[in-house]
């Protein structure tokens, strides 16, 4: 705890949630940053001189604003009521909840009986022996592959190589195509949709619509206008989203999804959002999509439900596997069976024997997803699309219109 007073070009505000002062610097011969001076603490600033003065902001007391900015920045402010577009409609894909809150809400493994969790993975090895097959041609694309320098970093060089799997296999299963619009679910910064958009640049009509509630830095926006100019980013909730009263989708013969290492539930909202109307599911020419955050899925949104019950599953047995999903990446870690922790113990299973059964538990859930679109006339398939040394969620959910394959 560092409660010594702070250096004098450092903030004099003593920020008692993390017991020390600000470390923030200060201008000459301030006493406060601009987040927490206040004007009855400095007798430099008075109401007259605004430009100093930093107000809490009215639409979000989580941060303030200068107050001479405020009618600008009131305009801006991410917390400021939105305009309710026709493509809005709250909670459309998020499906009808069968049971109750508590019973839809994810427990931690160790809250159920260890008989219960035993049975449960013995049934999920039966299912997945049964049942579950997985692809592993893996494909690139050139243009991207050529983008691959060695001075770039592992982090960039797996983001290029995984973008060049997933395009690959766009191109494997002919979704470049014309008059096409490619939509990324959870786009982030949009870089999978930027390289898409350099690879349909010879493709007539191809749009691109890239959907993210969340306002990332340092998005590839501007470098996608500069490939084409048709493109949309909508800040909106995939659970709120209604394709086909977009302008974009109403333009577009086609529509392909994609999504990368789309997180838990957010991966059963899209399926709902391609599936949800006629007019949606008649221009669904193929999807690609990858996941991640298993355990962060939730039965009333999953798009498996029917797989599940077909195969005797219910409620509790999705929870339980969702939680045992997280085998398949955090026993990757550093690992001694002598320093198991007291539950991995309970079920007498090693680190390979708990990586496995984590995989199964994943593409159990991914199977039910892929057996929705199967009822919607689509072919699908699980395809390994990258080494697990690029990703440990290497798995993608492949689909096509049937009479396009």
């Amino acid at each position: 705890m560092d409660s010594k007073h702070p250096n004098p070009d450092h903030c004099t505000y003593f920020v008692q949630r993390k017991k020390r002062y600000c470390k923030m610097l200060v201008k000459a011969g301030k006493k406060f940053c601009g987040e927490h001076h206040k004007v009855s603490d400095d007798p430099d600033l008075t109401q007259d001189n605004l430009s100093e003065i930093r107000i809490v902001c009215p639409l979000d007391n989580k941060h303030t604003v200068y107050a001479n900015n405020l009618e600008k920045h009131l305009k801006i402010c991410n917390a400021r009521p939105q305009k309710q577009e026709p493509y809005i409609q709250k909670n459309i894909n998020s499906g009808i909840p069968e049971t109750s809150v508590e019973e839809d809400t994810l427990q931690i493994l160790s809250s159920f009986p260890k008989a219960q969790v035993l049975t449960i993975i013995d049934r999920v090895n039966k299912i997945y022996n049964n049942n579950i097959t997985i692809s592993g041609n893996l494909l690139t694309f050139p243009l991207i592959e050529n983008e691959i320098k060695p001075e770039y970093g592992n982090k960039t060089k797996k983001h290029l190589k995984q973008a060049s799997a997933i395009v690959g296999l766009l191109q494997k299963y002919k979704m470049l195509k014309d008059n096409t619009c490619y939509i990324e679910f959870g786009a982030g910064r949009g870089q999978l949709s930027y390289w898409v958009a350099k690879a349909t640049e010879s493709q007539k009509n191809s749009t691109i619509l890239l959907i993210e509630r969340d306002s990332p830095k340092h998005k590839k926006d501007n470098k996608l206008a500069k490939t084409t100019d048709q493109i949309q980013r909508i800040r909106a909730d995939i659970a709120d989203i209604v394709l086909d009263k977009i302008d974009i989708i109403k333009n577009s013969e086609h529509i392909v999804g994609i999504t990368k290492h789309l997180c838990g539930a957010a991966t059963d909202l899209t399926l709902r959002c391609l599936t949800s109307t006629e007019e949606t599911k008649n221009k669904v020419h193929g999807t690609i999509l990858t996941f991640c955050c298993h355990h962060r899925c939730e039965w009333t949104p999953y798009t498996g439900k029917s797989f599940f019950k077909a195969n005797g599953l219910s409620i509790t047995d999705f929870n339980v596997m969702c939680r045992l999903s997280s085998w398949a990446t955090c026993g990757s870690r550093e690992f001694e069976e002598n320093k198991l922790t007291d539950n991995e113990q309970d079920y007498g299973l090693g680190k390979a024997e708990r990586e496995e059964i984590g995989r199964r538990c994943k593409n159990i859930i991914n199977w039910g997803r892929l057996m929705h679109l199967k009822e919607h006339n689509l072919e699908c398939f699980l395809h390994y699309y990258v080494e697990t040394s690029i990703t440990l969620e290497n798995v993608a959910l492949v689909a096509i219109k049937s009479k396009a394959v």
